[in-house]
């Protein structure tokens, strides 16, 4: 009878195993992707003159970026006046940026062009247009955008949880906003039972992230509810299980907002309309890290989508909370006067392409 490789009690060959995994993962990712240092790619070449989102970027040696696709995506909204009278109306577009998980290539293509470009308090900007439609009229607004797409994976280590959070962050990413309601005794009770004495910032996230994963199931009625509502009937969209995560993250201390924009879900050409929305929370060492928890729901890995992008997922927008442009929208938002119901709007993306392209080393 041969011998086996690991000898002794069964818990030290369940440990040498585990070790190995855990040398072998490392191995795998250093040989197929490149560490992020300090926001930016250890390699000068694909960010030259493309202005990264601090806000958004985790950094650290344990952060790796792999599976680049170039995409060609257009987004294309038409708005009808259905009504029997004139209306003014303001429309803001969401723009996308340069972030850790994709590299804006030249400029975004408008047609037509803006009128202008404004930048929302959370730093989001946006591209405007004011228009006056007659009874009866349409106006179509289109943008179209070249960009490489990443898959990125931060190591999260709870012994790295070291270091401040500075107290702009401290006082943008903990405030209490009209969907998450942090101060209320429900969303307080609920951080208390799950956190209790837990002191680690991540642990503390991943056992918020749980309570989600287990007490909501995906509901999309096209209402976003706040917080509270959508967690007393335990069902939601991507958007609200966003809104309840940053609604326990913030109650626990834990700096968190949303990112949101379109997600490839077939082979292109796809088009998309139901779009998506995530949370990203801040740790020490990391920066803001990625987390769907509608994401990983009903997952077979409990983690998947915590502290990863997915190249199939292009970022529109970076908010805190309400934007005075993109109200709590993260695609458009129109301000209509005088209000009216019969204003049609449809919208959505269409992705060209999304092909390989070629891995970098630095």
């Amino acid at each position: 009878m041969g011998a086996s490789l690991f000898q002794g009690p069964k818990f030290m060959q369940n440990s040498l195993l585990k070790i190995c995994l855990i040398i072998g993962v490392v191995l795998v990712l250093s040989s197929s992707a490149f560490p992020i240092e300090n926001g930016k790619c250890t390699q000068s070449t694909p960010f030259d003159n493309v202005t990264i989102n601090e806000k958004s970027t985790p950094s650290g040696l344990l952060t790796f970026r792999w599976k680049p696709k170039d995409v060609i995506i257009r987004f294309n909204e038409t708005i009808t006046n259905e009504g029997d009278y004139s209306i003014d109306i303001d429309t803001y577009l969401a723009q996308p940026c340069s972030m850790i998980n994709q590299e804006i290539k030249g400029p975004i293509i408008y047609n037509p062009l803006p009128d202008g470009f404004e930048t929302d308090r959370w730093g989001q900007k946006v591209a405007s247009y004011t228009n006056v439609l007659a009874p009866g009229q349409a106006i179509e607004l289109s943008w179209e955008v070249n960009a490489t797409i990443y898959t990125v994976r931060s190591i999260l280590l709870p012994w790295k949880m070291r270091g401040t959070i500075s107290e702009e962050i401290q006082e943008n990413y903990l405030a209490d906003d009209s969907k998450y309601h942090i101060n209320d005794p429900y969303i307080q009770n609920i951080v208390h039972e799950v956190v209790g004495n837990t002191k680690n910032i991540l642990q503390k996230a991943k056992k918020l992230h749980d309570y989600i994963t287990q007490h909501l199931e995906f509901y999309d009625d096209g209402v976003w509810d706040d917080a509270i509502t959508t967690l007393r009937r335990g069902n939601g969209s991507c958007s609200e299980y966003t809104f309840a995560y940053i609604a326990l993250c913030r109650a626990a201390g834990i700096p968190a907002q949303y990112i949101g924009g379109t997600r490839c879900r077939e082979d292109a050409p796809y088009v998309d309309s139901s779009f998506h929305r995530i949370a990203e929370i801040y740790l020490p060492y990391y920066g803001w890290i990625p987390v769907d928890a509608q994401g990983d729901d009903g997952s077979r890995y409990k983690y998947y989508c915590f502290g990863s992008y997915n190249n199939r997922f292009l970022v529109l927008t970076v908010d805190g909370g309400l934007s005075e442009y993109l109200d709590w929208d993260y695609i458009s938002w129109h301000t209509i006067l005088p209000q009216s119901e019969n204003v049609k709007i449809n919208r959505s993306v269409t992705w060209l392409q999304w092909d390989n392209a070629k891995l970098l080393r630095p």
